[in-house]
């Protein structure tokens, strides 16, 4: 058990037939997987489940995106990366894919179609409505236990994710113990903590900070990124039309009312940029905050800021990351973020949050310097925000009430 987890620690498996649901949604261009790093977190599980009959249930993309596309290149890289062949099979719970599953032999792995292809996949229910449906229905018959690995997506409440917890014995798989355990200790740990949180996406970060300053787990918040844009704005800051407007693009959701107690309040734990990189006659120029006049759109943090940031970041036992600095994918603005990444991994411990600052980690070579990068996204910044998974919680409610026994098959 791991945090009232059931984990696969906990339940026989030898020789069952396992459906795992994992998170192998990747950016794809031109039918191409660019990022192998989901598929890759997900080996240490299927590794354990090999003396299995093993089902994987995942998704790509949704419904309008040029990247909603069938997961037959998705068995493919499976495959390579296992050493093993994974089976592609392009429907989800037709009367052919049960037989398939029903012949299956110890040790073969199947990879059903994209779940999302389902229709009913993203409908708002609560798991006993998703047991109903059709997906759960044609497969719980041929299925003795289902395990939960995509913690990514594990903030969703869809058929696939909390449908067969009421219905079969549910656990969490490796990766979801190993993302538990990384993120729980910044936030329960002792020692001195410092969260850095960026990017664009200003509610996001408002959540982590809301936790993290009013539980008193962090010592310090660093922002960057629109999300540092925004509060010195809030402070009187001039930051200039083209900047006001990437901010009301970002902060639907939150209230400028509330951010200003929060600053107020907080004020001696925020720490603010100090001047900006910009974009002037074609190549980056940094400008000191009290000089800038809002003509340019803020692309990162100045070199001062990124000079205090940096100064400061491996004084701290834990770190965690969140949201870039700055537009890193241009070399010209890539400083803020590499040079924090980089003063990161000098903590004692330190944990990039998934998204836009893991793929900058990845792509600056710092990845296997951290104690942690996360797989996700949205789930990452719930749990730091202390807020429940209802992905995670439906099998720890299930296991407690239905299955917590011995488990006979």
């Amino acid at each position: 058990m791991i945090d009232g987890l059931p984990t696969l620690d906990d339940i026989p498996f030898y020789g069952k037939t396992v459906l795992l649901r994992v998170d192998i949604n990747s950016p794809i261009v031109d039918s191409t997987i660019l990022d192998t790093a989901r598929f890759e977190s997900h080996l240490p599980t299927i590794e354990d489940l090999s003396s299995t009959k093993l089902i994987l249930l995942a998704h790509q993309s949704r419904p309008g995106k040029k990247d909603f596309t069938t997961l037959e290149t998705h068995a493919l890289t499976l495959s390579r990366l296992l050493g093993r062949k994974v089976e592609y099979v392009d429907e989800i719970f037709s009367r052919n894919t049960v037989q398939r599953i029903k012949d299956m032999e110890d040790g073969e792995i199947l990879l059903l179609e994209n779940v999302r292809f389902y229709s009913e996949e993203q409908l708002n229910r609560t798991p006993e409505e998703h047991a109903e449906s059709h997906l759960v229905r044609k497969l719980k018959s041929v299925v003795d236990l289902f395990v939960n690995d995509a913690f990514s997506a594990s903030h969703r409440n869809h058929a696939s994710l909390v449908g067969f917890v009421p219905v079969l014995p549910s656990v969490v798989g490796r990766l979801v113990e190993r993302e538990i355990l990384a993120l729980s200790k910044p936030l329960k740990g002792e020692g001195k903590k410092l969260f850095v949180l960026g990017g664009t996406k200003i509610k996001d970060s408002v959540k982590v900070m809301k936790n993290v300053l009013k539980n008193s787990i962090a010592d310090k918040v660093v922002l960057t990124g629109v999300v540092a844009n925004y509060f010195l704005m809030l402070k009187g800051e001039e930051i200039g039309e083209v900047n006001r407007k990437i901010i009301e693009d970002n902060k639907e959701g939150v209230r400028d009312e509330d951010m200003k107690i929060l600053l107020e309040k907080y004020s001696d734990r925020i720490l603010l940029p100090v001047d900006f990189g910009v974009e002037k006659d074609g190549v980056r120029a940094d400008i000191p905050l009290e000089k800038f006049d809002g003509r340019y759109k803020i692309m990162d943090i100045g070199l001062e800021s990124v000079t205090l940031f940096s100064s400061i970041i491996p004084e701290y036992d834990y770190v965690v990351l969140n949201g870039p600095a700055g537009v890193f994918e241009d070399d010209r603005f890539s400083l803020g973020t590499y040079e924090i990444l980089k003063a990161a991994t000098k903590a004692s411990y330190s944990v990039v949050g998934g998204g836009h600052i893991a793929s900058a980690a990845r792509l600056f070579g710092l990845s296997d310097r951290f104690s942690h990068v996360s797989t996700a996204g949205g789930a990452c910044i719930r749990f730091l925000s202390g807020e429940k998974l209802v992905a995670l919680e439906a099998i720890k409610e299930y296991w407690q009430k239905k299955w917590g026994g011995e488990i006979i098959f």
